[in-house]
């Protein structure tokens, strides 16, 4: 019977040998399992590639989205999947184009990528000494920063390279308040402005499932950043969208730091820049942090945001129907009950993250509320 041939088709990640090509069907887990799994990329319909198994046959690496993925053999089982005779498809091969292809990227980022001359060396190295310098005095004195900056993102996408390389020695280290988690801070100097960068622990989602990503969760959703920066590996700019969405949904003071443009051209991967800051609405700088490239233009847009000079118009997600049929329900009460000026929350995260169940995101919420009444 031709269910029962689909059904033969259909077996548990664990259980495919590596090298083997295979398509995601349906996650079986209805947890919080399964919104991990999702949020890292195992996501119906991608193609999935087991790589290598440790020498204890668990965990087992695989290739999704365009990175690498441990999972151990209890979450590979929650995963369906079926041979896949399919080419994969240019999201899949490392290819990140957004809309038609190009052979290069636009001329004004080709100084992320071209050899440095002799006298450019010459420049950034004294450029770094006068950086060390300046640093090292003030060290014996905590700025007072104007401005509040968050740098968040996906693990492993050079985001505390980029806070390294923009603050200099002139940072700490401690834990957050109420959590053994550590966070990373530092302050740099711009136009005669100090700013205050805080190195969030890596998430993929702000529906957290650890105490690292509650603690970047609470501080882009609560602690009221002046520019939220979220850093996206330009060699797998696919799966770094989920969160970048999600943070735009939160607030509208947002740019995205587009870093690895080095190892992405070395790839000869092509993103359109431009046309990426157009579909989100916020501006997108193309970085490539380890080289110490990007960093003036970041902080150029960090400022103009932080000043008002730059006015984002985030993309606004758009549910289905249903969803937002309920949402506007909930979303009328909570416009009249709250004050904007002790709650910058939007409304309309507010009544999408009580749809989402999550019971520790909604006692905070509920708390935050029942302040700003």
């Amino acid at each position: 019977m031709p269910g029962r041939g689909n059904a033969a088709e259909e077996l548990p990640l664990s259980s495919v040998l590596p090298s083997v090509r295979c398509r995601i069907l349906r996650l079986v887990s209805k947890d919080e399992t399964r919104l991990r799994l999702l949020y890292i990329g195992f996501v119906p319909g991608v193609q999935v590639i087991p790589i290598r198994r440790s020498p204890t046959g668990d965990p087992t690496a695989y290739s999704v989205r365009g990175a690498i993925v441990a999972l151990r053999r209890e979450q590979a089982e929650k995963i369906l999947v079926s041979p896949d005779t399919e080419q994969p498809r240019n999201s899949e091969t490392g290819n990140n184009d957004l809309s038609s292809h190009r052979p290069s990227f636009p001329a004004p980022h080709t100084y992320l990528i071209t050899p440095d001359s002799p006298d450019n060396l010459t420049g950034r190295f004294r450029t770094g000494l006068n950086h060390l310098a300046r640093s090292i005095l003030l060290l014996r004195k905590k700025p007072a920063p104007k401005y509040t900056v968050a740098l968040a993102g996906n693990p492993n996408t050079g985001k505390s390279a980029l806070f390294n390389a923009l603050t200099g020695l002139n940072q700490h280290t401690g834990n957050w308040p109420g959590k053994t988690v550590k966070v990373a801070e530092g302050f740099v100097m711009h136009k005669g402005t100090w700013f205050r960068l805080v190195d969030l622990p890596g998430t993929y989602s702000l529906l957290a499932s650890s105490k690292e990503e509650e603690v970047a969760r609470d501080f882009i959703c609560f602690a009221a950043p002046d520019v939220t920066v979220v850093v996206a590996d330009a060699t797998c700019l696919e799966r770094n969208l989920d969160l970048i969405l999600e943070i735009l949904e939160v607030t509208p003071r947002v740019v995205v730091a587009l870093n690895l443009m080095d190892e992405a051209y070395r790839r000869k991967i092509s993103i359109d820049v431009f046309g990426l800051s157009s579909s989100l609405g916020v501006p997108v700088v193309p970085t490539a942090a380890r080289l110490g490239r990007g960093l003036k233009e970041l902080m150029n847009t960090i400022y103009g945001i932080a000043a008002g000079h730059i006015v984002t118009s985030p993309l606004q997600l758009k549910y289905d129907e249903h969803i937002e049929r309920i949402v506007s329900l909930i979303q009328s009460p909570i416009e009249k009950s709250i004050q904007k000026d002790s709650c910058k929350l939007s409304p309309r995260w507010i009544a999408l993250r009580i749809l989402d169940g999550n019971p520790q995101l909604k006692e905070e919420l509920y708390r935050r509320l029942m302040m700003s009444v």
